[in-house]
């Protein structure tokens, strides 16, 4: 166990050392640095105009309105992060050797598989905290904003019952818990692709033409082709991607917000229970093709 620790951390250390982690953070972190700034801005120039106080109602839905864009935001950029990184991670790390000298110290290939799952699934959930981090930040901000003294007079009840939490700890949990589950699953898939190439950009490129594919048909055949055959519409139910939209739509994720929906609500339920069953299938076939690549010779 201790071992298998160290190893996990010594990954994880090597995916911070890497300037696409640094990027992929700066990406998912925009909307959230610039909605602080655009809040301070835009409180100013209202004020300037004579317009008065900005209700904290009003600022507490826009930065909520920003949590939703931001996490789709992850959802949409997580991919191409992930690919780059799996593809680092073992086609990189074969073709230099590191592999086989990471192989002559006393861990299982089934330990090494999981290390690198743990250490990506551990920045990414750090990277959407940052976010969350931020955007709670703003909230801060919006009601410093909107009531600078106490709470200001004739605002209205709402007003002064309005939370000061951006997200409850039950939403934050099951939105960090949805992805994890949809991102373990997308690491499989990169993994797979990442055994048989020695380059990561090629790599990448390959496996993310593919997973776009897979998806392309999803839409294709769910909007058009099932009008001209019914087979189009069931064929489409096999494709993994589409329980990554069934996840992270808009209105799902406002529900969860919302506490109108939890993990066990229709349409979210089925949708993380298969994107769990498609993670474990693509790391049998990881662990598999792993166990039986020859590296020691």
């Amino acid at each position: 166990m201790r071992r298998m620790l160290f190893l996990i951390l010594f990954e994880l250390k090597k995916i911070l050392n890497r300037k696409k982690a640094l990027l992929f953070l700066l990406a998912l972190n925009v909307v959230p640095l610039v909605a602080s700034l655009a809040l301070i801005v835009a409180y100013v120039k209202f004020k300037g105009f004579g317009f008065g106080e900005v209700q904290f109602s009003v600022l507490y839905e826009v930065v909520q309105g920003l949590f939703t864009a931001h996490f789709k935001l992850f959802a949409f950029i997580a991919p191409f992060f992930l690919a780059l990184v799996v593809g680092d991670s073992f086609s990189t790390e074969l073709s230099r050797g590191y592999m086989k000298m990471l192989l002559l110290t006393p861990v299982r290939r089934w330990q090494v598989i999981t290390a690198k799952t743990m250490a990506i699934m551990l920045f990414l959930l750090l990277a959407v905290c940052l976010g969350g981090f931020f955007l709670q930040a703003d909230l801060f901000v919006a009601r410093s904003l909107s009531q600078n003294s106490g709470i200001l007079p004739g605002v209205i009840e709402t007003e002064i019952t309005r939370p000061l939490y951006l997200v409850s700890t039950s939403a934050a949990m099951q939105l960090l818990a949805l992805t994890f589950l949809a991102n373990l699953m997308l690491i499989g898939f990169f993994t797979v692709f990442a055994l048989f190439f020695e380059s990561a950009i090629l790599m990448s490129f390959t496996s993310l033409s593919v997973l776009m594919g897979v998806h392309t048909f999803y839409l294709v055949a769910t909007t058009l082709l099932n009008k001209i055959d019914i087979w189009y519409e069931q064929a489409a139910t096999w494709c993994f991607t589409r329980h990554l939209d069934e996840l992270f739509s808009i209105s799902n994720i406002d529900n969860m917000l919302g506490g109108r929906a939890n993990l066990f609500s229709e349409g979210i339920f089925g949708a993380w229970v298969a994107a769990s069953g498609w993670a474990v299938f693509f790391f049998a076939i990881a662990v598999l093709l792993f166990s039986r690549r020859q590296i020691l010779h």
